[in-house]
């Protein structure tokens, strides 16, 4: 199985457990006389037994993936870098503002101006896409 395989059984593995783990709450405790549908303890037991499997697989993409470490993390620290981007103000000259129902003009100067700053979004996202792809390559012909 590659790395992208692993992934996706990774999250179906993630998903079961928790079904199985909110199976079990729903029908732990139940009024007397009502009928379970399904044995809480088996539940229990099945999820236990998929978070064996969960573990293992986990372990074995990350040593899969050890040497692309870097790129993980650096395409990770690009994408919060751009996220921090887009969110910057760049107000310049005459801003109104309303607060409390009273308007309030100011003047505003910048350093990192609106066009420059969407320059370097652009520039990121540009890094984390070409990331990305080395990875999805890495991830489709990377066996665990």
């Amino acid at each position: 199985m590659n790395i992208k395989q692993a992934l996706k059984e990774k999250n179906k593995l993630a998903k079961k457990i928790t079904d199985l783990m909110d199976r079990t709450n729903r029908y732990n405790s139940v009024e007397e006389g009502a009928v379970r549908s399904y044995d809480p303890k088996a539940s229990l037991e099945e999820s236990l037994k998929m978070v064996e499997d969960l573990v293992t697989l986990k372990t074995n993409i990350h040593k899969a993936n050890a040497e692309v470490y870097e790129k993980i993390f650096r395409m990770s620290e690009y994408k919060s870098f751009v996220k921090y981007l887009k969110g910057l103000n760049c107000s310049e000259g005459n801003v109104s503002t309303y607060r409390y129902g009273e308007g309030n003009t100011r003047k505003m100067t910048t350093v990192i101006t609106e066009v420059e700053r969407d320059q370097m979004v652009e520039k990121y996202e540009n890094y984390i896409d070409s990331i990305q792809s080395e990875l999805d390559s890495h991830n489709a012909t990377t066996n665990i």
